[in-house]
């Protein structure tokens, strides 16, 4: 009896042990990730919605290839005085490339967000959004939450640590005054 008893409390302490150590290796490469800019933000407006393409700088220092797979991210923009501006939501898989020696790796990525509906509340708060990333004297973050199943490069093909969820996660673009609206 104490012999099936203890292949249980066995297998029940890996799984723990595991679960953990899949959380720490999310959490190390995850934090190896940097919004660098935005580069671009073009809309598209159609008789029912708005949707954006935005080109987004990121850059990587993670030793091992990262991927979030079924990312469902809301993005908002915040200005310096605890303000949130919502811009959309994103549902797009997003690769990033090891950085082979541990150094800072640039990656531009098109990101399809969606904006909302082709309403006056959402041109309202697009409006609000260009005045603040298009003023000079501006200082706003962008902040990303959500959930997202983060997977990581290995010889064979990907290994998927389970699904996390982000709340929060601040970015302040460095090349503010560059965005090109289309």
């Amino acid at each position: 009896m104490r012999h099936p008893l203890l292949q249980l409390v066995m297998a029940i302490s890996f799984y723990l042990f595991s679960l953990e150590a899949a959380f720490a290796l999310s959490l190390e490469l995850v934090d190896k990730l940097d919004i660098k800019a935005i580069k671009s933000i073009n809309l598209i407006k159609t008789d029912d919605e708005f949707r954006a393409t935005v080109v987004v700088q990121f850059s990587t220092a993670a030793e091992v290839g990262l991927k979030f797979r079924n990312p469902r991210f809301v993005i908002t923009f915040e200005d310096g005085k605890g303000t949130e501006i919502y811009l959309g939501t994103t549902q797009q898989n997003i690769l990033f490339p090891a950085s082979e020696d541990g150094s800072e790796k640039i990656v531009e990525k098109e990101l399809d967000v969606f904006v909302g509906k082709n309403d006056v509340s959402t041109t309202t708060r697009l409006i609000e959004l260009f005045n603040l990333i298009g003023n000079p004297g501006s200082e706003f973050a962008m902040r990303l939450s959500g959930t997202t199943n983060i997977g990581t490069k290995a010889k064979r093909g990907w290994l998927y640590h389970g699904e996390v969820e982000i709340e929060d996660f601040t970015f302040h673009p460095t090349i503010q005054r560059e965005v090109l609206f289309k």
